[in-house]
């Protein structure tokens, strides 16, 4: 292939860029194709850098498109990568720089797990895998780790189920990152536990080794079920991501054929994020590409994952694994910068100036490297601080503000005050925390701001209240004994005590077990009262007309008992549905549906209802056989890990405050984030005290089972050096071990507040413009106040931030930690008739009353399933009132005013005055006129929204197929806006969506149209199910339309806009039919004919991402089921002004009926 010279300037002028490479993107981007690492600063434009240096490669001649490999870690990025690379090469294809061949393949873009993936189907059975094995998620693994545990016989050194399935999982982990075999490990756990029984013995230092020797012994036993999970792996052919890596890795070393043939492959690589690394992808990627042009990006600055086996020693040790014949020159004089090229990318475009400022300040130790005793002695590569991007390109002064408060409440309140100051409809915020347990009280202080709030994870998801309820009547349905689960549905429907102990006194009936009958004699009652056969028995009696007296249960109790009977009876009846569909279900039965459509302006809950049912969606389709006992347990286990079970991938917000942990945040950015409890052992976090000068000393992995033994890891020698491990514990005296002892303590201490250091750096860096930082002299349930984090300290000691707020309080001894004792009050149960203030509840009720007997007015007719006296749901939350007509309560249909009378109390009100004469109003009480204000204030809106026709708003983003929608019947779309309602699911539908990701998966990604046979259908598709599916695959592979063409891509995402909307789309297929031609195809399963004028807007998004005129687009429907064509005529196609048209407010002009010619 020949090349030729082009500066990096030249090319952005070519491709028409507004701006010109630095001097240091320049040296990165021509640099030769050789082995080479880029230091690339947080926000320092990497992916725009790594573009232009693929399109560099390909003009200048060095390598085709289809010879460059990007690699990343997660789908989102991967994503990214490819549509900045897709988008370039098309610039570059119309520049004229090149002769481009229209039918050549693109670049491979992918994550390392699916390019590991990959290697192993490839060549599995080189090593004696399958290579059609199927990969596991975390949570399928949990599952079976479970199940493996629960079967047992034999007692195993942790009696809590949780903890054993974490520490296998772990374990497993750790070995396939290590490249570790479970013999290995066996004899090198077995030789730390002899270790440390023999140093415990030394004289005087029982205490100091501590409980090192059982935690040893405890790794060493569930060996043991790490080794029965891998033997359950290889008989069902499954496989998870650490093992697939491992694999991967074997046949890269050990297949020298499978090697030399990727190397051929890919002379180009890219990886991205390399500090984040394991040693096992390493090796990998080592063994495949050493020697040839490997590109490398990462910043040690942000290595963050060491405890998911992130090595963070990756990039000092890159041109060692990569660059042999340059590190060879280097140890014999060689100049580094020409045989082993480290370049910086420093200019940092993300952050305002007083931001960088603060990273810079906190990184500075990182960038230092001042080893002390007992530290590793690792040569580090040289990192630069951020650099401020140039005053013409947006730079600003910016903010860091500080905050340091008595308490954790008073700063959740104070991180509130400033997102309300920060927030606007566009503005994009979040808060970062250390860990899931500061979410609760930063979101309780965000919504009683009245502010948006997200909470980010499958934690933050399930304290939803929503969620919450969900999970709590599906618990209670599968499993009746869960009275917890009951107690929070029962208190939340307002039920009061004395109720709550005649449900339990008629519970106690049900099993005829005398009260107090287990405490007399002694024996156990054979069964326990259950709070759900209470519930079952007042509804069985209830539908029987069994009108039975329950002794102390009051009417409102009655009411909320049946309420729920019911519900827990609809869940029970459908616990053999799948997963998402029960939760559905429990989600109707608690009417949330309704009610969260009647709430305006508060998505929360909405959003953790639809997060729910995705969750269940995915366990289900991770498991071979989901049952709802394990999805229940999962969620249990989930919760309680700190970490989670995956890291969600998240996308910034606008108009809504996220809140997530800093691990979660990073590759993100916000207008303005606060990073909230930095507190000396909460952020940097530790479990050790540290000294007054905040000197630390950790045990680390030798007490804590969630660290792997540094002994064992493969990147040993880049940690703090274990030279007790090369001791005979006899020769040493107890003051020798304890100074060797409290050496290695003090290095360990250092490691973690390195690896504390890194994240502060990725958090503070998060931040565009303003950046809040606050902590509390009282965190948790401490009754101690921690000192602040020395992070936040040296910022203020270098005069680099601003008091907010109430600034830096001094601590108040007086004033306890309130977590330790505080209360929320909440009225419970509702205030009684003949209460203290009586008066206030009775007014409230008439005027609920008022307005029930409006809103049914207003809608003709009482719902279906609402309670029969006060039109209320069956499941609704609040206590059901009394029936309207018993109350004398009458509406005047006819005059439109509203009669409110109560016999006793002398009340009434008429149109739209009132004269409040009742003994609850005579005495004036201010809150009983503000009640009756308000109600009147209701009646009135009432009135004016039943006269008037409803609008909608268009919203800012729609999909293509919602505009197909507002063309065809503009009334029915904005009902549709106005009260959403999912759709009906259908069989058909179901087997179209298999039928999709099939037929993608049949598209080689590098364009050449597969066969049906090198794939195959899901087996969990019924016999005819899966005939059909073949059918209309074979129909699919056979149409002529795509004779000779190349496939360009499947299940495109594009947007364009037309005039305020952003439109939406996602393209079935789209194939390359000339230089600059296109054809669009959108598979069709059904029968039913769709206009084929509904293709213009695929044909315009497409033509508007590709910069070409829509004439140069072609589009058609391939309807499969009898292999009909139908495709859009230039006749047909709908200019955008059209489409524009239908997007206001005025319905569109008719068109003329588009032509159906079948191909």
């Amino acid at each position: 292939m020949s090349t030729t010279t082009l500066a990096p300037a030249e090319l952005a002028r070519a491709l028409g860029s507004q701006l010109t490479p630095t001097t240091e993107q320049s040296r990165i981007i021509a640099h030769p194709l050789s082995p080479l690492l880029v230091v690339a600063g947080a926000g320092s434009g990497k992916t725009a850098t790594m573009t232009q240096r693929v399109l560099h490669l390909v003009a200048t001649g060095t390598v085709r498109p289809d010879q460059i490999l990007g690699l990343t870690f997660t789908r989102k990025a991967t994503g990214e990568l490819a549509e900045r690379v897709t988008a370039a090469l098309a610039r570059l294809a119309g520049s004229g720089l090149i002769e481009f061949d229209d039918d050549a393949p693109e670049p491979t873009i992918a994550t390392y797990n699916s390019f590991a993936g990959s290697l192993v189907r490839d060549h599995g059975l080189l090593i004696g895998v399958d290579p059609d094995s199927t990969l596991i998620t975390e949570a399928r693994a949990w599952q079976i780790v479970t199940s493996l545990i629960e079967m047992r016989t034999s007692a195993l050194p942790l009696e809590s189920l949780t903890s054993a399935v974490t520490t296998t999982l772990v374990l497993d982990g750790a070995l396939s990152d290590n490249l570790l075999s479970v013999e290995q490990a066996a004899e090198d756990l077995e030789d730390l536990t002899g270790l440390f029984t023999r140093l415990k013995e030394v004289p005087r230092c029982k205490t100091l080794v501590g409980k090192a020797p059982e935690v040893m012994s405890q790794w060493r036993g569930m060996l043991e079920v790490v080794e029965e999970y891998r033997a359950y792996k290889r008989r069902r052919s499954l496989l998870d991501f650490g093992e697939q890596i491992a694999l991967a890795c074997r046949i890269a070393e050990e297949i020298p054929g499978a090697a030399a043939t990727v190397r051929a492959q890919y002379p180009a690589v890219l990886l991205d994020e390399f500090q984040d690394t394991s040693v096992a992808q390493t090796r990998l990627l080592a063994a495949l590409f050493a020697g040839s042009g490997v590109t490398a990006v990462g910043d040690p600055n942000q290595a963050i994952y060491g405890w998911r086996g992130a090595s963070a020693s990756a990039l000092d040790t890159f041109h060692t694994h990569f660059n042999p014949a340059g590190t060879a020159a280097l140890a014999t004089g060689g100049d580094p910068q020409e045989h082993t090229p480290v370049l910086p990318l420093s200019t940092a475009w993300r952050n305002d100036l007083a931001i960088l400022k603060a990273a810079n300040a906190v990184s500075t130790p990182l960038r230092a490297h001042n080893p002390e005793p007992g530290d590793c002695a690792v040569e580090h590569i040289p990192v630069q601080s951020l650099q401020p991007r140039p005053q013409d390109a947006g730079l600003a002064s910016g903010q860091v503000l500080t905050a340091f408060t008595q308490d954790q409440f008073t700063e959740a309140q104070v991180v509130a005050d400033f997102m309300a100051e920060q927030w606007n409809p566009d503005a994009e915020l979040a808060v970062l925390c250390r860990t899931r347990g500061q979410f609760t009280a930063i979101a309780e202080a965000l919504e009683e701001k009245g502010l948006p709030v997200s909470v980010i994870g499958l934690g933050g998801m399930l304290t939803v209240p929503e969620v919450a309820d969900v999970r709590s009547l599906i618990t209670a349905a599968a499993d009746p004994e869960r009275g917890d689960r009951l107690m929070r549905l029962l208190t939340g429907a307002g039920i009061g005590a004395a109720d709550l102990l005649a449900l339990h006194a008629l519970a106690r009936e049900q099993v005829r077990a005398p009260l107090g009958q287990d405490s007399e004699t002694g024996e156990e009652t054979p069964d326990a009262p259950l709070l759900s056969e209470a519930l079952e028995t007042i509804l069985r009696w209830d539908e029987a007309g069994e009108g039975r007296d329950i002794a102390g249960l009051s009417e409102a109790g009655r009411r909320i008992a049946l309420r729920l009977g019911a519900a827990l009876r609809r869940v029970r009846e459908g616990l053999t549905l799948p997963l998402p569909e029960i939760v559905g279900l429990a989600e109707h039965a608690l009417d949330l549906d309704i009610e969260l459509v009647a709430r305006v302006g508060n998505p929360l809950g909405r959003r953790g209802l639809d997060a729910f049912r995705a969750t269940a969606e995915q366990y289900a389709a991770d498991m071979e056989a989901p049952t709802l006992a394990g999805f229940l347990e999962w969620l249990e286990a989930a919760q309680e890990r700190e970490n989670g079970m995956e890291a969600p991938e998240v996308e910034p917000e606008p108009g809504a405050v996220q809140i997530l942990t800093i691990h979660a945040a990073k590759g993100l950015e916000w207008d303005a984030v606060a990073v909230t409890g930095m507190n000396e052992e909460v952020f940097p976090s530790y479990s050790s005290r540290a000294k007054p000068d905040l000197v630390l000393a950790e045990s680390g992995w030798m007490t804590k089972r969630s660290i792997f033994p540094y002994p064992l890891r493969a990147d040993a020698q880049t940690l703090p050096p274990f030279d007790l491990g090369g001791v005979e514990p006899a020769a040493l005296t107890g003051t020798d071990l304890k100074e060797m002892w409290n050496q290695y303590r003090l290095a360990l201490g250092r490691h973690v507040i390195a690896e504390e250091r890194r994240l502060a750096y990725v958090a503070m860096t998060r931040a565009r413009h303003s950046l809040l930082l606050t902590g509390a002299h009282l965190t948790g349930s401490a009754a101690k106040p921690r000192p602040a984090s020395r992070f936040l300290a040296e910022l203020r000691r270098h005069g680099l931030t601003k008091d907010y707020g109430p600034g830096w309080v001094d601590y108040d001894p007086d004033s306890p930690n309130p977590a330790t004792d505080r209360v929320l009050t909440a009225p419970w149960p509702p205030t009684p008739a003949d209460g203290p203030q009586a008066h206030i509840w009775r007014a409230r009720r008439r005027a609920a009353r008022a307005v029930d007997a409006a809103r049914r007015r207003g809608a003709g007719r009482q719902r279906p399933g609402a309670d029969a006296t006060t039109g209320a749901a069956p499941g609704a939350r609040a206590e059901a009132t009394p029936s309207a007509r018993s109350q004398g309560a009458t509406v005047d249909s006819s005059s439109g005013h509203y009669d409110v009378k109560n016999a006793g109390d002398g009340v009434r009100t008429s149109g739209r005055t009132s004269s409040r004469t009742s003994s609850g109003a005579a005495d004036g009480d201010p809150l009983v006129e503000r009640w009756w204000q308000e109600a009147e204030l209701l009646l009135a809106e009432n009135d004016q929204n039943v006269s008037r026709v409803p609008q909608v708003r268009m919203p800012a983003h729609l999909a293509a197929t919602s505009l197909d929608d507002l063309r065809q019947d503009r009334d029915s779309f904005a009902l549709g806006l106005r009260r959403p309602l999912p759709p009906q699911p259908r069989a058909a539908g179901r087997l179209g969506t298999v039928f999709h990701e099939a037929i993608a998966q049949r598209l080689s990604a590098r364009g050449a149209l597969l066969t049906l046979a090198e794939a195959g259908i899901p087996d969990t598709l019924a016999p005819a199910d899966r005939a059909r599916i073949e059918r209309w695959l074979t129909t699919a592979e056979n149409l002529p339309l795509l004779a000779g063409l190349v496939l360009h891509g499947t299940e495109i995402d594009r947007e364009f806009t037309i005039e305020d909307t952003t439109v939406r789309c996602r393209i079935d297929a789209v194939f390359r039919t000339g230089k600059d031609t296109w054809l669009i195809v959108d598979w069709k399963t059904g029968r039913t004919r769709a206009p084929v004028d509904q293709l213009s807007v695929y044909v315009h998004a497409w033509a508007t991402s590709q910069g070409i005129d829509p004439s140069a687009v072609r589009a058609a429907y391939a309807y499969v089921e009898d292999g009909v064509v139908v495709e859009l005529s230039q006749d047909n196609l709908l200019p955008l002004q059209v489409l524009a048209q239908a997007l206001r407010a005025e319905a569109p002009e008719p068109t003329p009926p588009p032509r159906h010619d079948g191909a």
